[in-house]
């Protein structure tokens, strides 16, 4: 029966990369979630692995301050990028910790900013040899795995062990991928390549998500060359730790690039769909409701041509951050190299670097033309409904001056027909007044007539009556003699009509001189 496999001196570090600030905000600003790296590491690795070192690491950092995160610390308190307050920010040692049938665990932790990043250094290891099959150990419950760590710009695992028990040490270094997932990863990290690193084989694997934070990264370093150890110094690890956080930056903005180019892609989509429109609204021959549709065309058009160049600043900007991380990149792996010994093979960490400066730079170019070419002929259409609008709007202006021209015209035909009508009636009612006012006088002079028949009536009975006793004292002689006084009542009568004469032209005038003082 073919013996388990097994290793020797384990070692597993955990690199997990988490964004501190985040630009959308503005400068410099902290990442809403920037402590859950720290919160996780307490609460989930230190409570599965029940190490109280590492369950009160918020008291540790200088980030946190009576226990809540306090980001201004790291300003009160510099420590060139280390955040642990002991030792001058060193690795802080945890005390050994016991496992069932199993040697004593040993662990440190360092916690470091890079640049607008946080990271740790967290180690565990036995100083002795195990099963292949006991790494799951060093991975309670899974909780050294991404799914658990949830850093946002992914992670490394890095396995280094001696070779105890073991067919070939390719198959080994599966072995040992496979029993540290323990398939608790939802998508197992398959081995990509493999290098020479300070005379002893390295082997990489990864799961190749595309969402950074679920995204599955080991290595496996099996120590073959005995003088290994003594080359991994402070500096080689501080030149590791950069090499795997500029290429966690990489990978990640990578796919933010892709995850902004797809939307960008959806609103092209949706533009094209409304060009069709113009035919429709060409058809239209109501100029008013023209030239609404063209302006709700147009206002929908220019919103999404601005998401779109949002994506398209997005999409430049990560190039650009791509090529620094690149550049940073490179320039640590030149630091590594130099440090690297005869018979050494970095070609896995170039080939990546290669990836970076050429696929994706590529793909992000080729994204970006579409793009921009998309914009360009967008952009003219905008240009093209916009004078569509202008004139559209010139022609229902001059249409709606007309209109309200014509109705002003109507307004004062209108009024004139009115005003015509009002003197119409306003000279029948005088007609009709005058009418009335003829019948008035003829009604008066009638009464007049009839007044004055009576008053006569009257008058001239009153001047019989008072002349009438006359006649009996004096009796009239019917014979003409012109010797003979006129008779006493003849005389009365004539005397009395040529006084009331009289009497009625003084009334008259005085009536006259009445009415013009009067006026």
């Amino acid at each position: 029966m073919q013996e388990q496999p097994k290793i020797k001196n384990p070692n597993i570090t955990l690199y997990p990369f988490h964004l501190r600030n985040d630009g959308d905000e503005g400068c410099d600003a902290v990442a809403k979630n920037a402590q859950s790296l720290w919160e996780n590491l307490a609460d989930n690795v230190g409570t599965k692995f029940n190490i109280d070192e590492l369950k009160s690491l918020r008291d540790k950092l200088i980030c946190y301050k009576d226990k809540q995160y306090y980001p201004e610390g790291e300003q009160e308190n510099p420590n060139n990028g280390k955040l642990l307050i002991a030792n001058s920010g060193k690795a802080l040692k945890f005390q050994r910790i016991t496992q069932p049938d199993l040697p004593k665990l040993f662990g440190s932790i360092s916690a470091l900013q890079i640049h607008d990043i946080y990271t740790a250094d967290l180690a565990f290891y036995y100083n002795a040899t195990i099963k292949v099959s006991d790494l799951n150990q060093l991975n309670a419950q899974g909780c050294l795995l991404p799914k658990a760590i949830k850093s946002s710009l992914g992670q490394t695992l890095l396995l280094y062990a001696t070779p105890a028990v073991f067919d070939t040490r390719r198959k080994l270094a599966d072995e040992c991928v496979t029993a540290f997932v323990n398939n608790q990863q939802q998508a197992s990290p398959e081995f990509r390549r493999e290098g020479i690193l300070f005379g002893s084989p390295i082997f990489e694997y990864d799961s190749r998500e595309d969402d950074a934070p679920q995204r599955c990264h080991i290595l496996v370093w099996l120590q073959e060359n005995p003088e290994t150890q003594k080359f991994i110094t402070s500096a080689f690890n501080l030149y590791l730790i950069n090499l795997l956080c500029y290429r966690a930056k990489i990978l990640f903005v990578y796919g933010a690039a892709r995850k902004s180019y797809r939307k960008a892609q959806q609103i092209v989509g949706e533009l094209e769909k409304e060009m069709p429109k113009f035919a429709a609204i060409e058809r239209e021959q109501d100029r008013q409701v023209k030239l609404r549709n063209l302006k709700d065309l147009l206002a929908e058009v220019r919103t999404k041509m601005l998401a779109c160049s949002h994506q398209v600043r997005y999409l430049q900007e990560f190039r650009n951050t791509i090529d620094t991380n690149a550049e940073n990149y490179g320039d640590v792996l030149t630091k590594i190299r130099g440090l690297s010994i005869p018979g050494d093979n970095l070609d896995f960490w170039q080939k990546f670097l290669d990836l970076a400066e050429g696929k994706y730079q590529r793909q992000i170019e080729i994204d970006l033309n579409y793009l921009i070419a998309s914009q360009d002929l967008f952009q003219q259409s905008i240009s093209t409904l916009r004078g569509m609008v202008e004139i559209e709007q010139v022609e229902f202006d001059r249409e709606k001056e007309e209109r309200e021209r014509q109705r002003d015209r109507e307004q004062i035909a209108l009024y004139q027909q009115k005003e015509a009508e009002q003197k119409e009636r306003d000279k029948a009612q005088i007609t009709l007044d005058k009418q009335i006012e003829e019948k008035e006088k003829k009604r008066d002079r009638q009464l007049e007539n009839i007044i004055f028949f009576v008053g006569t009536a009257i008058g001239g009975g009153q001047i019989f009556s008072a002349a009438y006793p006359l006649l009996k004292e004096t009796p009239i002689q019917w014979r003409l003699d012109s010797s003979l006084p006129l008779h006493p009542f003849a005389a009365t009568i004539l005397w009395s009509l040529l006084f009331g004469l009289v009497f009625g032209l003084l009334m008259l005038g005085v009536a006259v001189l009445v009415r013009k003082r009067l006026r």
